[in-house]
């Protein structure tokens, strides 16, 4: 019985038996080989493939082969190629297998905004450059968005890095003498990207530098166009995204002397100039020291976002202060932004969507009054900071004839007695809507807005802040200001494929109005308790003033685009806009602006069989912009009631009116021509992308004032004409590279260069040149070349001073000395005069370059942002100021002063007094502007998925260093300053600098 149910167990259990038997034999680890190739049946070079879910991975060899060992037969394989779409394959015991990987064509299906219209980038006739957030994770921006174009070809950029002061960003050379800033268009509404603009928000920026891109836009878009695209909701659940960084920076310093250094120096300049040493002070400051200090600025952020299929939302709200480098100012901003959209479909033919976004944002800055960047160095080491005997003038130590003599500003008292506060409340966004019908029309309502509120605060104390000050009562100014500005967009889209016939159109109408109104109100002698003054205009006693004006302005657009597109291989668009601006007469304000362009994707053609070249685009256009820089009114004459007169028996006083400023009422639209031709190519496996651009742009009837005489009445500025006509020809190259070696690690490289090339071809009313103290501009030539007068070093002995001699034997300089520095008499007329000045060099870059390098290992990434110019000079302004002896600034540490002991030095010797070594128009302090700057450097880290559990998706870690790495031979501050002034832009007046900075920010996302 026993044997029998023993048996009966051992059939039952025999089936389970081999069953686990089996499964031991098939699930033991085998080897796999094979081949991966592409669709045309090549085999692919360097194709990674990972076992899913272990660290076992191996790269296919030169003939497209590969071979893993110890792999589990039911393991599936991810097979990745950069160009190439991800393949997941299944083993299923296979020990051979052939693997084809199909081309990614999603970089050619990348939509750019064009304005109005979104298109594929294949498919993008004109210049585009795009700027991508994510491509920079841990990008800084504690400025303007602008500040983060610096790397993109053809776009010039200059930050200023003092707080809330906005920089410069210039597309493709200037255009005018005017307003070159670019066009801003937010989510599709004209809008500035002010200081007071969230970083954060951005999903893209699209730079439109041509005239096919920019047309759609009209007499606004001649400066080049800026389309940022915030970020929206995306279908699922709630996502929350934090971030939060502190960044800490810090200026960079002049060398300068100390103490015992200036006294000696100061001594050595009285001697030579036969005085007797000064009465110095007894102070002993570092003014730099006491003036710069480390700023820290806060960035804190969070957004909500989420939806479904039929309605998305995003609400984000930020946080940012900045302390500043300097005493004096700092800044602090809140924006909360918030956009919704709802659609509704109404049958297989019929949608309605409908939408909002609104930004509401508040920027308050403490102003500097004064430049301590100039202030540290016009100061002296002697005097100190407070000095007692200045008590009854505030207490502040400065200048005094009977001592240490000097005009430099004491930075401290200058922003203790006078404080200059701005603030500007915004509100700003767009509410819209759309119905699109057949699944080809859609017509779009769009109703922009912008409402602003300015308030600024001006008080000035009584007190002293440099030497011979005149007496200044307190006073305080209120300023208030309101700007409104709406726009209304009707759009209608016409979008629709016929067989290989492809069209996308837009046709619109726009009204925009804006009114910008202004009061101000001003008296002396305010009222205080103690130090502390009351800030209120009723609290001031004497003097009062007030002011108000009114600014309006309105544009009325009809435009147009038809894009069409023949079986992806010929691209054609045509673009017009009719603007009509009440900025001009009746007679002039209407112009027209259009542009024509067309592609050939060559790679398309069947006869076109290149292995290595996966899409070619050769692009051409042709367009014409336009721009109105002048104000709302100049194209009308003013009247003032100041006039006042007597009349009557009764001796009554009338006001009459006077015109004092004549207008030009026949004011028309600059026009801005450009040509524009390149090509887009993508080469080897999609790992290589090449772009370039030629342009020629030409910008006829640019407004200038043209002064005019006394005599005919006008009083009040100069009137604007239509004049001069401008020039800027370039190139501009861009290369990405992006590639992956072995399963962990990748990298991308994006190389960008250009070259500019200026030229005024007229001045108007047969003017030949326009003369700024350091620069000429002249018909022919590029805007403000550098005019000195040329040094040829230091006189060394008196024999040599008595040689300097022109042409007929006159000596040029009589009165010089050994030490002293030889001019070149550059017209031979045998003395030194403003007349000798020559040509020194450009004050416009004539190459930039931009480079964007990122790394990624596992869950590291490495990041590198650098930006150059090349081919111009630089004026270094404090250099001129700190080498100078004739009035007494604090002095280079390096000063090397040629005395009877020391023939061979490097400068000329120093005296007080006297201005024959120091003029400002020589060359001396021209030096080499080019430079090349590690703008940022950032490491991140991504935390495993594996440790962030069921509560958080990401989270990440980075630290970022800014402009801590500058390859320059300019001696200044900073190479990359800014100076906004286009005659002679690279004239550095002792402008604020970068500062160096290091960031640690987390970014959280639930």
């Amino acid at each position: 019985m026993k044997k029998k149910n023993s048996i009966k167990l051992l059939k039952g259990l025999l089936p389970a038996v081999l069953w686990v038997f089996s499964f031991a034999v098939f699930a033991q680890p085998i080897t796999v080989s094979g081949t991966v190739y592409d669709t045309s049946g090549g085999t692919l070079v360097g194709v990674t493939l990972q076992v899913q879910g272990t660290s076992v991975g191996t790269v296919t060899d030169l003939d497209g082969n590969f071979r893993l060992t110890n792999v589990n037969p039911n393991a599936s394989l991810e097979i990745s190629y950069v160009g190439m779409r991800t393949r997941i394959v299944s083993l299923n015991g296979r020990t051979s297998i052939s693997i084809t990987l199909e081309e990614d064509t999603e970089m050619l299906e990348e939509l750019v905004v064009i304005g109005y219209q979104t298109i594929r980038k294949a498919d993008l006739t004109g210049s585009v450059s795009v700027f991508n957030p994510d491509e920079m994770k841990n990008t800084i921006v504690t400025g303007t968005v602008g500040d983060a174009l610096g790397t993109l070809p053809g776009v010039n950029v200059r930050t200023s890095g003092a707080p809330g002061r906005e920089g410069k960003v210039e597309i493709r050379g200037t255009g005018t003498f005017g307003n070159s800033a670019p066009l801003y268009v937010v989510d599709g509404v004209i809008s500035g990207a002010n200081r007071d603009f969230n970083f954060n928000d951005i999903e893209s920026i699209q730079v439109l530098k041509d005239a096919s891109a920019a047309a759609i836009y009209g007499s606004r878009a001649g400066n080049g166009v800026i389309i940022i695209t915030t970020k929206q909701g995306k279908e699922g659940k709630m996502k929350i995204d934090v971030s939060s960084r502190a960044t800490l920076q810090w200026l960079p310093k002049y060398d300068l002397t100390n103490r015992n250094q200036w006294i000696e120096l100061n001594d050595l300049a009285f001697a030579n100039a036969g005085r007797p040493a000064a009465n110095h002070f007894d102070g002993n400051t570092d003014w730099q020291k006491e003036v710069f200090k480390s700023g820290i600025v806060q960035d804190h952020n969070i957004a909500f976002s989420g939806g479904n299929k039929d309605s998305r939302y995003f609400i984000s709200g930020n946080y940012q202060h900045n302390s500043g480098t300097t005493i004096g100012t700092q800044s602090e901003r809140f924006t909360l932004r918030s956009n919704t959209s709802a659609s509704r479909d109404f049958g297989d033919e019929v949608t309605f969507r409908i939408g909002e976004n609104i930004v509401l944002s508040h920027f308050a800055v403490d102003e500097l009054n004064t430049n301590p960047i100039v202030d540290v160095y016009r100061m002296l080491p002697t005097i100190p900071v407070y000095d007692p005997n200045n008590t009854a003038k505030g207490g502040y130590g400065f200048g005094d004839g009977s001592r240490d003599v000097t005009f430099g500003t004491n930075p401290f008292a200058k922003e203790d007695f006078e404080d200059t506060k701005n603030s500007n409340l915004r509100i700003r966004g767009n509410i819209f809507t759309e119905l699109e019908l057949l699944k080809a029309l859609k017509y779009r309502f769009n109703m922009g807005f912008d409402f602003s509120n300015d308030r600024h605060t001006y008080l000035r104390k009584e007190g002293y802040w440099t030497y011979n000050q005149p007496y200044d009562p307190s006073s305080l100014n209120k300023n208030q200001a309101q700007y409104q500005g709406l726009v209304f967009d009707n759009t209608l889209e016409y979008n629709k494929k016929f067989g290989k016939h492809d069209i996308s159109s837009v046709f619109g109408l726009s009204y925009q109005t804006s009114t910008y109104e202004q009061i101000w109100g001003t008296k002396n002698n305010v009222l205080r308790s103690g130090d502390d003054y009351f800030r209120n205009l009723d609290a001031a006693l004497t003097n009062p003033k007030t002011g108000n004006y009114t600014d309006l302005q309105k544009l009325f657009s009809v435009f147009g685009r038809v894009n069409y597109n023949y079986d992806e291989k010929y691209l054609f668009s045509f673009t017009v806009r009719r603007d009509e601006s009440s900025k001009f007469s009746p007679s002039t304000r209407v112009g027209y602006f259009p542009s024509v362009s067309g592609g050939w994707r060559i790679s398309q053609e069947d006869f076109f069989d290149v292995s290595w070249l996966n899409d070619l685009k050769l692009r051409a256009n042709y367009g014409i912009l336009g721009t109105s820089n002048i104000g709302v009114w100049d194209w009308v004459s003013f009247i003032t009631v100041f006039p006042q007169a007597i009349f009557g028996r009764s001796q009554s006083l009338q006001t009459g009116m006077t015109q004092i400023r004549l207008a030009n009422a026949d004011l028309r639209w600059e026009k801005l021509t450009q040509l524009n031709a390149g090509f887009d190519a993508v080469l080897l496996n999609n790992k290589l992308n090449l772009s370039a651009d030629y342009f020629l742009k030409e910008t006829k009837d640019v407004l200038t004032p043209m002064q005019i005489l006394m005599v005919t009445g006008n009083n009040g500025g100069n009137p604007y004409v239509n004049a001069a006509t401008l020039q800027n020809t370039g190139v501009e190259i861009s290369a990405t590279w992006r590639d992956k070696v072995g399963s962990d690690f990748g990298y991308s490289i994006n190389v960008n260069g250009s070259y500019l090339k200026n030229k005024i071809l007229e001045l108007g009313y047969g003017r030949k040149e326009f003369t700024q103290w350091d620069t000429k501009s002249i018909v022919g030539k590029p805007i403000g070349e550098w005019y000195l007068i040329k040094t040829d070093g230091l006189f060394r002995t008196q024999e040599e001073v008595v040689a300097h001699t022109n042409s007929e034997g006159k000596v040029i300089q009589p009165n010089a000395k050994p030490g002293d520095v030889k001019y070149i008499d550059y017209n031979d007329d045998g003395v030194i005069t403003d007349a000798d000045r020559q040509h020194c060099g450009s004050t416009i870059p004539k190459f930039q370059l931009g480079m964007n390098l990122g790394f990624e290992y596992k869950n590291f990434d490495l990041q590198f942002q650098l930006g150059g110019a090349f081919g111009y000079k630089a004026f270094n302004g404090p250099r001129s100021g700190f080498d100078r002896f004739d009035d007494n600034s604090n002095y280079r540490a390096s000063y090397d002063p040629w005395t009877p002991d020391n023939p061979n030095a490097k400068d000329p010797r120093p005296i007080y007094a006297d201005s024959r070594n120091v003029r400002g128009d020589q060359d001396r302090w021209l030096e080499n502007g080019n430079y090349l700057k590690v703008k940022q450097i950032a490491l991140g880290y991504n935390l495993p998925k594996s440790m962030l559990g069921s509560t958080f998706s990401d989270i990440r870690l980075y630290v970022n260093a800014q402009n801590l790495i500058t390859l320059t031979s300019y001696t200044g501050l900073d190479p990359e300053f800014l100076n906004g002034n286009i005659w002679d832009r690279s004239y550095d007046g002792g402008a604020y600098p970068n500062p160096y900075g290091v960031t640690f920010g987390a970014q959280i996302s639930f």
